[in-house]
Order: structure tokens, then sequence, then C-alpha cells
């Protein structure tokens, strides 16, 4: 059951992200392979970016990286989101562009939902894979993004998400992506369900992406 917290005062906006909801959670249920799921979360939905930053911290949530603009949270199973503007600025968000946003973050909520807490590569990868962010392909973001930085390590990734210079949801899609196309989907989620199997073969998983996408593409 989904428990809707609404600071939003926009009645047909509050409708607007439910029908997403409905609209969508079907094409996620069949990636992560379930015939059907009671969707389980809290929803948030705030007038504004600002609202949404405040009411985060108002709840115990001091440390939102500064590009955040929804967020799902494992702490108390929490779906954030704010309404854009009808008339935004060059700069601002646009409720068509945000529905993607909604879309990403309703992914991690029914990841959570199926596996509970995982790395956050493995979220962000599964969430950025399904939602169109890389339309233009690996070889270009290897290209123009990856070959720029040094490869970060395993490490930098778990516990510095989002904190360093280069893309860290770059690096996610790329070893998601390799996953699922070098063991099979099915067997790809056979294995994010055992933190062991993931252990096991996370320590040379960038390179062994990047060299994979480079040697096809």
């Amino acid at each position: 059951m989904i428990k809707t917290n609404f600071y939003n005062r926009n009645r047909e906006y509050q409708q607007r992200v439910l029908n997403l909801i409905d609209q969508n959670k079907e094409q996620i249920f069949d990636f992560f392979e379930v015939d059907n799921l009671d969707l389980s979360f809290n929803l948030y939905i705030y007038d504004t970016i600002e609202s949404l930053v405040k009411g985060m911290n108002d709840r115990g949530f001091l440390s939102m990286p500064s590009y955040m603009c929804a967020c799902f949270k494992d702490e108390d199973n929490s779906l954030n989101l704010f309404e854009p503007k009808d008339n935004p600025g060059s700069d601002e968000w646009s409720k068509e562009k945000y529905d993607n946003v909604i879309f990403h973050e309703l992914v991690h909520a029914i990841n959570y939902q199926i596996y509970g807490s995982q790395y956050e590569w493995i979220t962000e990868g599964i969430a950025t894979y399904l939602d169109g962010t890389y339309k233009k392909g690996k070889k270009w973001l290897i290209e123009n993004y990856i070959s720029k930085y040094p490869i970060p390590s395993i490490y930098e990734l778990e516990h510095e998400f989002g904190h360093h210079e280069y893309d860290s949801y770059d690096y996610a899609y790329l070893m998601i992506s390799y996953l699922i196309e070098t063991l099979g989907k099915t067997k790809f989620l056979q294995v994010i369900k055992n933190i062991n199997e993931v252990n096991g073969i996370k320590n040379n998983l960038i390179i062994d992406a990047i060299n994979y996408y480079k040697e096809k593409e």
C-alpha cells in the first residue's frame, strides 16, 4: 500500500504522480520478473524543490547532494518528489522531463521492495539501465566521459557515490549493462539477490565492463 504524504497542494499533480506510478509499474515488474507486487512505500510530494530539500532535512536527512531533485530513501522506504513549475526556466525541470525522474525513483522503490538495501552502484545502474538516460550508447559514453577520468575503485562507487568529479552513474550503468548482457537477465537477478555472489564478482567489474564494450563497440 502506498502511504501518501502530500506537502503539495495541487491535487491534479498528486494524481499525475499516482497515474505515472500505475502506468509504469508493470514495465518495472517485468524487468524484475515478478508477476505482480502490492507496492508498499511512503510517497512524499512537496510544492517546490526548496521545500523538498527542507522537508528531507526536517525528517533527518541532512547530507543531500547539491544535484538532488528527487530521491528514494531506504531508511524510511520513502519516494520523495516535488512539483516542477508550469513555465520553468531554461535551467529548471519541466513536468515532462521530471516524469522520467519519477520513473527512475520508482525503479528504486520497487527494487528495494524486492531485494532490500543493496550497493548504490547496483540500484543506480538498474535505474539508469531502465530509464533511457544513456540512449546515445556505450561507445559514446566511453569516448566522451569514461575515457576522460581515471577508473574509480569499487570502494569509491560503494562508499563515495556521486562525490567525485566523474559521474558515478556512468560506471554504474556500464557495470549493470555488462552483467545483464553477459549473464542474461534471469541469472543477473539471481546473482544480485546474494551479497556473497556480488562480492565475488565486483572487484574487477568496472575494468571488465569497460574493456568488454571497447572491444564490442
